[in-house]
């Protein structure tokens, strides 16, 4: 099942893919959300091979979730794979630029089911896809709207 999201930044492309760059912000927001991170690396600096451990509740069901950074390619993309729970996922971040001082950004969520309990979640998960995509596509606007205003105030 494959989501797809986009928005658009006020800000030029190099200072937008920094801010998504910046991990560490990241893992302080998703702290913040209650959820709990570690990197589980060694590298100093960004770029593929990064990994991360990241334990959240969702619908009530504890997940664990594996990601690895596996592209990192200034200024436009960054791709993570991932997995949890019989399920394999797949984060596409990338970045086009509209004019000298906006960027389009796009995020793909792909999910892919792996064992009989995860494809059964996935299947019944289609019947409200229309929903899951709304919100979504909600999700990556007030993303956009975070990039932002982290860009303005640095």
């Amino acid at each position: 099942m494959k989501f797809t999201g986009k928005t658009e930044i006020e800000a030029t492309l190099n200072d937008t893919f920094a801010a998504i760059a910046d991990f560490e912000m990241f893992e302080n927001h998703a702290r913040q959300s209650g959820a709990k991170v570690a990197r589980i690396d060694d590298l100093a600096s960004p770029g593929p091979g990064m990994m991360w451990d990241i334990r959240t509740k969702i619908r009530d069901r504890n997940l664990r979730i594996q990601m690895e950074l596996v592209d990192y390619d200034p200024p436009e993309t960054l791709d993570f794979l991932g997995s949890t729970g019989g399920m394999d996922l797949a984060l596409t971040i990338g970045l086009v630029p509209l004019t000298a001082r906006r960027t389009r950004v796009a995020v793909t969520l792909d999910v892919k089911p792996r064992s009989l309990s995860a494809r059964m979640l996935v299947q019944s998960a289609r019947v409200t896809k229309g929903r899951l995509t709304r919100r979504y596509r909600d999700r990556i606007e007030r993303f956009g709207q975070l990039l932002e205003a982290r860009i303005r105030t640095s």
